[in-house]
């Protein structure tokens, strides 16, 4: 590789880094950015296991929501709050999954957060959440909490160097393209078509 191929692949490299480190910080972490300036008046909400209104269960003895007889739901209530994002998070102790129904003012939404933790997504004015807990009488989950407008920096490594791999490879891709050879000699296309130019250009001087 001669040195002109070099300072090109560095500069691709540079240019292609410095847009990845843009998109990363600018675009995918706009709304922790426009909170942190002021732009936005979202505020951040915390609520735990004594903010929730039990159905079929109840708060036993070690301080865990324990499954009653029946459907048990969590509900959140008369909360007419601007909402775009919502992060739960809880210790299972035999619940297997736990359902987040939104009730807004543009849409309704369901989600299922396994694993103890999951982010819901929704636009618009949340009159009310219910949380639907999937799992047999007795089975418990501990430490339940629901943060709202959970706007937090976030620079997420695998998509910045996703994004840089993908600059690569379709570069790559490019670089391996040729054009196509269709055996025809256009240097001998080109020498008729001038002898035929000339001949054209001499009758009509006769």
């Amino acid at each position: 590789m001669n040195r002109k191929k070099i300072l090109k692949t560095a500069v691709f490299a540079v240019i292609v880094v410095a847009v990845a480190a843009v998109l990363e910080v600018c675009a995918f972490n706009f709304k922790p950015i426009t909170v942190s300036l002021g732009w936005r008046q979202d505020e951040t909400r915390t609520y735990a296991q004594a903010d929730f209104r039990l159905e079929n269960c109840y708060i036993n003895a070690g301080g865990e929501i324990e499954i009653g007889e029946g459907e048990a739901h969590l509900w959140l209530e008369n909360l007419n709050y601007e909402l775009n994002t919502m992060r739960v998070s809880f210790e299972s102790g035999g619940i297997s999954s736990v359902s987040a129904f939104c009730d807004s003012s543009t849409e309704d939404k369901t989600v299922t957060l396994a694993n103890g933790a999951g982010n819901v997504v929704v636009d618009g004015n949340i009159l009310s959440v219910r949380f639907d807990l999937q799992g047999e009488t007795g089975d418990t989950l501990k430490n339940f909490t629901v943060i709202i407008n959970d706007y937090q920096f976030r620079f997420s490594w695998a998509r910045f160097i996703a994004m840089i791999a993908v600059c690569f490879i379709t570069r790559g891709l490019f670089a391996l393209q040729h054009p196509v050879d269709y055996g025809i000699d256009t240097s001998d296309t080109g020498a008729a078509s001038a002898k035929k130019e000339e001949d054209k250009g001499e009758g009509e001087s006769a």
